[in-house]
């Protein structure tokens, strides 16, 4: 115990070479003949580190400077890429990142599945940004600053909320709405009440799940209806478990959200805390894939396992 706090307080950089990358993001160096998982680094890269944890089988630091960039770094897009714990890889390349994963998956396979792979398709890929239809942010009434926290937790710190006023992953109608969210928050009777929300989306419309610890006032009610019909987001309010979550009001329209599967005609309903994938338009993409590669005849039976809705079949 004492050694993993004597290297969180050091503050001596140390230079080292990267080898390879984790499945977690980090670039790995071999120092003195032990692992070094160094957060901020990519593989083949000379960088400046200063050590935060050390352990018996391996040690953990963070980055300090890049000495010798590897080919594939690039400037993150996102202001808040350095604090914000919602991001792992944009210091790395949109095409790496996909090698990278489809690495990250072979090695599990292989190491843990003990499976061979006969064949290795091209990754699908889509849009890098906005993409994301399903998230959950923690939200936070921080007395100091006399505001609301609304996001992901800190990179380095996950007792904390980032401060952010933008994500640029989120759906488009949230990112937007940000700040508009922050500050409405901040002005209803129940701000520290409110714990988290969950964001949704189908084809056409985004709902926002209100996580609240305590039953909202009349007037906090009227305040999420106003903004809802105004950013034309539709908002539920959770009280307690997935089953309490509800419509705060009927005007908003129905319960469900839709998304298709449009070179099949479907179109899936699903409530907003059901299991959808996150990448609706890459899902689609996912879908034709597996159902080229099937070349199914009527008389097939498939057998879908998905743990959702049913991604590959419809009733």
């Amino acid at each position: 115990m004492m050694r993993n706090q004597q290297a969180q307080k050091s503050t001596t950089p140390i230079i080292a070479r990267t080898l390879s990358f984790s499945h977690d993001g980090r670039g790995i160096a071999r120092i003195d003949g032990k692992t070094t998982f160094i957060t901020g680094a990519l593989a083949n890269e000379t960088v400046s580190f200063n050590y935060t944890r050390k352990k018996r089988d391996f040690d953990e630091g963070r980055l300090e400077a890049v000495i010798a960039a590897a080919t594939d770094r690039v400037e993150p897009d996102c202001p808040h890429y350095v604090v914000c714990g919602g991001c792992a890889l944009q210091h790395l390349n949109a095409e790496s990142q996909v090698l990278v994963k489809q690495k990250i998956l072979l090695d599990m396979l292989t190491r843990i599945g003990h499976v061979t792979t006969r064949r290795i398709l091209v990754p699908l890929t889509f849009e890098s940004w906005h993409y994301r239809s399903k998230a959950r942010l923690s939200v936070r009434y921080v007395e100091k600053k006399q505001a609301v926290l609304v996001g992901f937790r800190e990179k380095h710190n996950p007792r904390y909320i980032a401060d952010i006023n933008r994500c640029l992953i989120l759906h488009k109608a949230v990112d937007a709405n940000l700040m508009s969210l922050r500050e409405l928050i901040a002005t209803l009777d129940g701000a520290r009440d409110i714990a988290q929300i969950e964001l949704a989306a189908g084809d056409d419309e985004v709902a926002l799940i209100f996580r609240h610890l305590k039953p909202l006032t009349i007037a906090d009610e009227k305040k999420l209806l106003n903004f809802a019909q105004t950013t034309q987001l539709r908002i539920f309010l959770q009280s307690g478990g997935p089953e309490t979550v509800k419509l705060l009001h009927e005007s908003l329209g129905s319960e469900e959200l839709c998304y298709s599967l449009r070179a099949e005609g479907l179109r899936f309903k699903f409530h907003p805390n059901d299991f959808t994938q996150i990448n609706l338009p890459l899902n689609q993409l996912m879908v034709q894939q597996a159902l080229q590669l099937l070349a199914l005849t009527p008389d097939d039976k498939v057998l879908d396992l998905f743990c959702g809705l049913g991604n590959f079949s419809y009733q």
